[in-house]
């Protein structure tokens, strides 16, 4: 009788469920959230724990941005078109243009100082740029007719900013949101001369490999708000390079 107490007694030990893990149970969502154990991924794919992709130091530095970096380059050419608000008596719109590179780096002050991960990053950017010309009326209201209407020159800008990041998730290749303010430094087609202004930027990226642009420069005489596309410096060169030879055959560059 004892001996088979003892059997049963046994059994149930074996077939009882194991207890369940102290805390909370982890939540894996698409905000701040790592990747799930559970998920599935592609044989060919980078195990999750691999640092980030084209990094030193286990992410320690990135040359493309990533999640998981932990300081990064800035590096992407920009193509936007838009608007610009002449001032004075030749208020008028004009239709804008422009091709930008753009430099710099980020790094991320929280998670080098606590060793975990935060999704605020913050960095350094300069960027140059150059505004097409176009054929317009950009005469003072009060003359002739036939003396309004002419080929506006390319403008050229300096911008330098502050970028704050905002980082969606800590999946590889994950979305951020970017808050640029800072100044540019540009020639306007209103007065001869250099002119500074403020220079701001609402950015949507994916990585650091593109992403979507809405800024705007404030100067004295222009005021332009632009809207466009970003990509990596090295894998958009090609594109840009085409994109530049068409603007140079057709003589937008040359004025």
């Amino acid at each position: 009788m004892t001996t088979a107490v003892l059997l049963l007694a046994l059994v149930h030990l074996v077939e009882a469920p194991a207890p369940a893990p102290s805390g909370p149970t982890p939540e894996h969502g698409p905000f701040f959230a790592p990747t799930a154990a559970s998920e599935t991924e592609f044989p060919s794919g980078p195990p999750a724990t691999a640092p980030p992709r084209f990094s030193v130091g286990k992410g320690a530095f990135c040359f493309v941005e990533d999640a998981q970096c932990r300081s990064a380059l800035i590096a992407s050419v920009d193509v936007g078109i838009g608007v610009n608000a002449i001032a004075g008596d030749r208020g008028v719109d004009l239709p804008y243009a422009h091709y930008n590179f753009r430099g710099g780096f980020s790094l991320r002050p929280i998670t080098l100082v606590r060793k975990r991960w935060n999704p605020w990053s913050v960095g350094l950017i300069a960027s140059w740029s150059r505004g097409t010309g176009v054929v317009a009326n950009t005469g003072s209201v009060v003359d002739a007719a036939d003396q309004v209407v002419q080929t506006t020159p390319h403008t050229t800008a300096y911008r330098f900013g502050l970028v704050n990041q905002l980082w969606l998730s800590q999946k590889r290749n994950a979305f951020h949101v970017d808050l640029t303010v800072g100044v540019v430094r540009s020639s306007v087609l209103t007065y001869i001369g250099w002119y500074n202004g403020t220079h701001i930027e609402v950015a949507a990226g994916w990585a650091g490999w593109g992403g979507f642009f809405v800024s705007g420069d404030f100067l004295d005489g222009d005021t332009r708000v632009i809207t466009g596309f970003r990509a990596h410096a090295i894998p958009a060169l090609p594109a840009i390079g085409l994109v530049l030879l068409g603007l140079l055959a057709g003589g937008a560059m040359g004025q």
